[in-house]
């Protein structure tokens, strides 16, 4: 028998905010089987702690991922906002993407001690509130985000089909540069990370409407910043690996915490 999972996010400590996107946790059921969680792109890097075994980051995705949780597994993580990899990791985002890198290679020996005081606690809220009292203590020397890249950032999720040329233009910055900015920043380059959030603001819209022809259809495309059904199924194919039918019955955003998508104080994407 498969697993159940439970996954749950909420906001960070005021302390990490700048940032820290939101603190998140997966809690596996009993069972005798592997559960196998699908992850999508999202735009974010993430240090994860698997049970005891030594933390991660799940660097930025272009593709999903498939991960193999064993049952009872507790699983604990501190999404970071996109951008604030250089600063918090000390390393160029594009250098940790598509791949799970040992904070270890990062951090070096104190990613031991960090293991540690998560791996010790028992509940889900003291791994939690030790990983987030490690990351302050890092984040007492670390660099701010670059401003400029939240800005391109939240314009590129509020303008799914926006050009990349106005993006330069609103910055006041050259496209060349921009990308290598971006790409350092986050990951990968603008028009990349405009394609991943369309898909994330896509499953934010899904799952605030009703289980109707719509909600997969032309209205649901246009609305999320596609130029036609045709368009959202190349893309769904390309960064999910999933169709329509398949994927939005139970996908959810994980920007869903963020002010990435809001164009005013409470907006809806």
């Amino acid at each position: 028998m498969v697993p159940g999972s439970t996954y749950r996010e909420r906001l960070p400590p005021a302390a990490l905010a700048e940032h820290v996107l939101c603190v998140w946790s997966q809690v596996i059921g009993a069972g005798q089987e592997v559960c196998r969680h699908r992850v999508l792109p999202d735009g974010c890097a993430d240090l994860v702690w698997i049970g005891a075994a030594p933390p991660v980051v799940a660097g930025p995705a272009r593709g999903p991922v498939v991960v193999a949780l064993a049952p009872r597994a507790i699983v604990v993580g501190l999404r970071l906002r996109p951008g604030a990899v250089p600063g918090v990791l000390g390393v160029p985002a594009s250098e940790l993407l598509d791949r799970d890198t040992p904070l270890a290679e990062i951090w070096g020996r104190g990613a031991a001690g960090l293991a540690a005081r998560v791996a010790e606690q028992a509940s889900v809220a003291g791994r939690q509130m030790a990983a987030e009292a490690a990351l302050l203590e890092r984040l007492r020397t670390a660099r701010p985000p670059d401003r400029t890249i939240l800005a391109a950032s939240r314009w590129l999720a509020r303008h799914p089909a926006g050009r990349i040329a106005t993006l330069a233009r609103v910055l006041e910055v050259g496209e060349r540069r921009l990308h290598r900015r971006f790409t350092a920043a986050v990951g990968y380059g603008p028009k990349t990370f405009q394609r991943v959030m369309r898909l994330q603001r896509l499953l934010a819209l899904a799952r605030r409407q009703p289980r109707s022809r719509a909600r997969s259809g032309a209205t649901l495309a246009a609305a999320a910043g596609y130029a036609d059904q045709a368009h959202l199924a190349r893309e769904l194919r390309a960064l999910t690996g999933q169709t329509a039918g398949a994927l939005l019955p139970d996908a959810a955003c994980t920007l869903e915490l963020s002010e990435l998508f809001k164009t005013a104080p409470g907006a809806a994407p």
